[in-house]
């Protein structure tokens, strides 16, 4: 199947299939997505204010003194992100692994064997997120890499600056563009051999080598339906993502107009409907492009493999509820 028919297939079942929706959602946000829903209604700080309160530190850590309240706040940051890494994966690759299963279920996609259930489930989800935290171990290192390298350039932004007409981020960026070409490259091959090797764990069972092995032999042998099948669906979801955040961001601003003079309440009361709506709006339209982003690689693989049958099939087999 080629990467535009993997699209069509997905969409249709993805419109039909509306349990999926949560489920996607709820793996976006675990992974996070969280942070991009929420950053519209943050109030973000200055670059002055970046300035002073990062500045003090990034200069101690350009000279080699690392204060004791650094270290413990490094600590307690690897700390909750090794267990949002680990407990959180593991709870989105639940989700993944449920939402896999009602897509290759449809009756407009396959008829497959009987699904696992029970500890099996649980086991599942595990691989999943083992074969997804291997297929990014590369997007890891350049992470690491271009943390340095924003770190220093950030640094000598903030310090002597050049252009101060120019928000800090985009000179940063402007500073290092290898760094965002490297990690965009690098999230976008751990994003499908990911996809691909999650499919096979799920659906066919595979273990975690078997599963990652079969990713990569795909993504050599089929690179531009691999392409489509990742950017289509990424572009949507970053366009409702913009849309969204324009959308909510312009409402929150207006409701922080509107109560720092709570004189009278209908335009209060208007302005944190108005917010909520399109906050809402926003969801569902992540949920059900995220849902379409998934459902995209879960049609392909039942497809490709003979074992799970061809497009369309007529039986249908009961979801049994994820443990």
């Amino acid at each position: 199947m080629t990467g535009g028919a993997a699209l069509g297939g997905a969409l249709i079942v993805t419109l039909a299939t509306p349990a999926t929706w949560p489920l996607a959602l709820g793996a976006f946000l675990i992974r996070g997505g969280i942070v991009l829903v929420a950053l519209p209604l943050v109030v973000l700080p200055t670059p002055v204010g970046i300035g002073n309160v990062l500045g003090p530190t990034l200069t101690s850590i350009a000279f080699g003194s690392v204060s004791g309240e650094v270290l413990v706040v490094a600590g307690l940051a690897v700390v909750v992100g090794l267990i949002w890494l680990l407990v959180g994966g593991w709870l989105a690759a639940a989700l993944e692994a449920e939402a896999t299963w009602i897509v290759a279920l449809d009756e407009e996609v396959a008829g497959l064997r009987k699904r696992p259930a029970g500890p099996a489930a649980g086991r599942t989800a595990a691989r999943v997120l083992a074969a997804r935290l291997i297929a990014n171990i590369p997007l890891g290192l350049v992470l690491s890499w271009g943390l340095i390298r924003i770190v220093v350039v950030t640094y000598d932004e903030l310090i002597s600056p050049l252009d101060v007409s120019t928000p800090i981020g985009l000179r940063v960026l402007r500073a290092a563009p290898e760094v965002v070409i490297a990690i965009g490259l690098a999230w976008m091959i751990g994003e499908i051999v990911g996809a691909v090797a999650a499919r096979r764990v799920v659906l066919a069972g595979d273990g975690v080598g078997p599963a990652l092995r079969s990713a990569l032999v795909t993504t050599v042998r089929h690179p531009l339906s691999s392409l489509v099948a990742f950017w289509v669906p990424t572009i949507a979801l970053l366009v409702v993502l913009v849309l969204s955040a324009i959308a909510a961001s312009s409402a929150a601003g207006t409701a922080r107009s509107v109560l720092s003079e709570p004189d009278d309440p209908v335009p209060v009361l208007l302005a944190v409907l108005s917010l909520v709506l399109l906050w809402i709006v926003g969801l569902l339209l992540t949920a059900v492009v995220g849902a379409w982003r998934a459902a995209t690689w879960t049609v392909a693989e039942v497809v490709r493999d003979g074992t799970f049958g061809t497009l369309p099939a007529t039986r249908h087999v009961e979801v049994e509820p994820f443990v």
